[in-house]
């Protein structure tokens, strides 16, 4: 019997053409290519709508980006949600509207970045090249003939050549040797103490046992120099009562006007702490930060040596806001000892975790070179200064007597 002519594949009475089963097949067929054409329409209105989807998505985070890299004029921190918009005395958008009342109230926009500065010491500003906080108290703490005098100097130094002023609150030496580091490295302080830009607290005079005979003993240059700064330096008479140098301070710093400019200088934490007891100094360190570098913006420098048995600052290492470490170094170059600089820690600004060698230089002062392949230059004929640069020492070197 021939397919066709089996039950159920012949067409129904009267009918012909297709079997049951290619009828039934070719309903399956078209169902199946219904459905494809379906899911090709979605497909296709998918694509559509994706792309459409995506760029929403694209302006959110332009939109979101836009805001983070928006600045309130006032405060001129990053406005983090949706701004406020100004008004006709204050133009916006701010980040609050605290910023915003502040601003019409007082017309003043700060400049972006006065909270930030670069000291201008070389190997200081490579290891943080975003700069220091201004409002920062930093503990610069080393061995002996780390050259931190010479460090403090420079960033006093550099304050004055930026137009700032500079107060030195000396502990280790009398003004006149306080002044006599900058001629020793070639910087002629001369016009910066004619334009009332400096002043020294004097804790150091008035511990001596006879005051007169050392000011008679000064040779002409000293007389000279002292002479030209008697107005910039404040005296303390009693060195070991904390309160009366924070006063001094205080003096100082109204004296020059400084609020969000200026450096300060203390050399060193080692006297005060050989003055007074622990607590004392302590206390002193936590009220100087505030008063100064909290409530005015302006930062602090502190020296301290690491050498000998004694733990402090090192125990109370979380008062600073930053830490720089100084240390000779005798494991790179062989037969060599260098000094090298590092960022310990520094509280609000980014630094690279290395350590950076250094020497110092007259009329350029601390500058870095590598030490794999710079040293002999650097020292050659004991100039302290790379050969070559334009900036090398005088055969005679500076003088110590005079300028």
């Amino acid at each position: 019997m021939d397919d066709a002519d089996r039950p159920g594949n012949r067409p129904p009475e009267g009918q012909t053409g297709r079997t049951v089963d290619e009828q039934r097949q070719r309903r399956h067929q078209r169902q199946h290519q219904h459905q494809h054409q379906h899911q090709q329409r979605q497909y296709r209105q998918d694509q559509h709508r994706e792309p459409r989807h995506r760029q929403d998505q694209h302006r959110q985070l332009q939109h979101r980006q836009h805001r983070r890299h928006q600045r309130c004029p006032h405060c001129t921190y990053p406005i983090a949600d949706e701004p406020v918009q100004g008004t006709d005395d204050a133009p916006g958008p701010f980040c609050s509207e605290n910023c915003r009342d502040a601003d019409a109230d007082d017309d003043i926009v700060r400049e972006r970045g006065y909270k930030r500065f670069l000291t201008g010491v070389e190997p200081l500003d490579a290891l943080v090249p975003r700069g220091i906080p201004s409002n920062a108290f930093v503990l610069l703490t080393g061995d002996e003939g780390t050259r931190r005098s010479e460090l403090t100097t420079e960033l006093v130094w550099r304050a004055l050549t930026r137009g700032e002023p500079a107060v030195i609150v000396a502990f280790n030496d009398p003004p006149i040797a306080v002044l006599e580091r900058f001629f020793t490295l070639d910087w002629n302080l001369l016009p910066f103490l004619e334009m009332d830009r400096l002043r020294i607290v004097d804790c150091f005079t008035h511990r001596l046992e006879d005051r007169d005979a050392f000011q008679s003993t000064r040779n002409d240059w000293g007389q000279f120099v002292g002479g030209v700064a008697e107005d910039a330096v404040v005296a303390v008479r009693d060195p070991s009562d904390l309160g009366e140098v924070a006063s001094a301070l205080e003096r100082a710093l109204d004296d020059l006007e400084m609020t969000e400019t200026g450096v300060t200088v203390l050399d060193s934490i080692d006297e005060i702490d050989a003055l007074v007891q622990d607590r004392l100094l302590h206390n002193f360190v936590e009220d100087v930060r505030a008063t100064v570098c909290k409530a005015r913006f302006v930062p602090m420098f502190a020296s301290a040596t690491t050498s000998g048995d004694r733990a402090y600052p090192i125990d109370d290492e979380y008062v600073f806001d930053g830490i720089v470490d100084l240390r000779l170094a005798d494991h790179v170059v062989p037969e060599t000892r260098l000094t090298q600089l590092g960022v310990r820690k520094l509280v609000g600004a980014q630094f690279v975790p290395q350590w950076a060698t250094y020497t110092v230089g007259p009329g350029r002062g601390l500058f870095t070179f590598d030490p794999a392949t710079e040293s002999t230059d650097v020292f050659t004929a004991g100039t302290g200064t790379k050969t070559g640069t334009g900036t090398e020492a005088r055969s005679d070197g500076p003088s110590y007597g005079g300028p």
